[in-house]
């Protein structure tokens, strides 16, 4: 049960609002309906009806006593009524044609009168009640007016009260939409810096929500100052290994060429490309500025660099979704990929797909695949494909995949690592956000 209260509730605080607006309205309508619609109506009905059966009763007794039609027809305009004599008639029908609550009040007052044979027609244009004559021989109709019974305060307030809330409620809708909308902005900033975007954002609203944009833009300026301070910290340091390893790599250079010097080159040029991979991805990082990108001809342009003889690449899918994305980082993470997907197959196919509010790119290639227990350790740093991929002689450095998820966590994204259902190699997943 309680779950099921927790499911119908609704989920937006804007909705939750208009819930907390709306139900104590009704409550309040409802308990005015019962009060007074129940109890006061019934009360006006009550007299209404009583003097109804009094004006009915004092005609027909003085048409009992053959009084004078001058007089009768002087109280008939004063009571605004119609009375009619039917000569040598009979009640046809007793009681009251339809036993409605407006109506029982009356039927309750000629009771009281004494009047144990008539009958209220309360289906025609009028009200009419049929009395029979003291000694049963003739039956008098006395028509009143429909409106006789009609309420008109019950009208006025019933209309009141809705106008009224309905008022109330949209001011309340309009000053209720301008409190939501800081909070609103407040949770898109968050959301556009948690994907990697700094968006301009000004504390506005209330004083709460003004205290948690102004901790938020606080928060923002420390991470920023703690990811940069990083940043430069590990460029630095890759930075100034390159004259070493520069140094060394010359050193090599000039001595004579044996295995052993062979090797050391090969560690030395490997060193060299991890710090310059490194720092180029550092300074990409920090300094671009997003831009909207047709997604299936950015990676179309990317894949046509890499179409070879023995390498070829299909791309296929959705060719109409547009993101702001940080070109250079998301390109050389993407390049990343598909330089991967090189070094252990022939064949590459991308496809691209929108899945609810998120944008699915697949890389599939027709390699021999990889070690699904240790897929996550793809993505590790300095962590090289053949320990996954067993059959490779790889040569990589072992920053691309770290770099390629690096950058597509920055986009909101993510990335993971499996083996492809429709070919024979491996199959890397990426997801973006569609709305960032």
């Amino acid at each position: 049960m309680k779950n099921y209260l927790k499911q119908m509730l609704p989920k937006s605080l804007f909705m939750r609002f208009i819930l907390i607006l709306i139900a104590p309205v009704i409550l309040s309508q409802s308990i005015i309906g019962i009060m007074f619609f129940e109890k006061y109506t019934q009360t006006i009905l009550g007299i209404i009806s009583t003097r109804m059966a009094g004006e009915a009763s004092s005609v027909t007794r003085l048409l009992d006593m053959n009084c004078e039609k001058e007089y009768i027809d002087e109280l008939k305009k004063s009571m605004n009524i119609e009375v009619e004599v039917l000569n040598d008639a009979k009640l046809q029908k007793h009681g009251i044609a339809k036993n409605h609550q407006a109506y029982r009040a009356l039927k309750k007052a000629i009771q009281k009168k004494g009047y144990t044979s008539y009958y209220i027609d309360t289906e025609n244009q009028n009200m009419d009640i049929y009395i029979p004559s003291c000694n049963n021989s003739d039956i008098y109709k006395i028509s009143f007016l429909r409106k006789t019974l009609y309420i008109k305060i019950i009208a006025i307030v019933l209309g009141s009260g809705i106008i009224s809330s309905i008022v109330f409620l949209l001011i309340s809708f309009i000053f209720l939409k301008n409190q939501i909308r800081p909070i609103r902005r407040l949770a898109n900033a968050v959301t556009e810096f948690g994907k990697g975007f700094d968006t301009d954002y000004t504390p506005e609203g209330a004083s709460e929500i003004r205290e948690a944009g102004v901790a938020f833009c606080q928060m923002k300026i420390r991470v920023n100052e703690l990811m940069q301070n990083r940043m430069r910290v590990l460029a630095g340091i890759s930075h100034d290994l390159r004259t070493p390893l520069t140094k060394m790599k010359l050193q090599l250079s000039l001595m004579p060429k044996t295995k052993e010097t062979e090797w050391l080159t090969r560690d030395v040029n490997t060193m060299i490309n991890m710090t310059e991979s490194f720092t180029l991805h550092a300074f990409e990082q920090n300094k671009e500025i997003p831009a909207h990108k047709n997604i299936y001809a950015f990676v179309s342009e990317i894949a046509k660099d890499y179409q070879q003889d023995c390498f070829s690449v299909d791309i296929s899918g959705d060719r109409n979704i547009t993101i702001p994305l940080k070109v250079t980082t998301l390109k050389r993470a993407f390049m990343n990929i598909i330089a991967n997907a090189k070094k252990h197959s022939t064949h590459l196919y991308i496809n691209i797909a929108k899945m609810n509010n998120n944008i699915i790119i697949s890389f599939e290639d027709n390699g021999y695949g990889i070690d699904e227990e240790n897929a996550e350790s793809l993505f590790l740093p300095f962590k090289t494909e053949n320990e996954a991929r067993t059959h490779s002689l790889d040569e990589g450095v072992g920053l691309g995949l770290s770099i390629a998820r690096d950058a597509i966590t920055a986009h909101g994204g993510s990335i993971f690592a499996t083996n492809s259902n429709n070919y024979s190699g491996a199959c890397f997943i990426v997801k973006l956000p569609h709305h960032l």
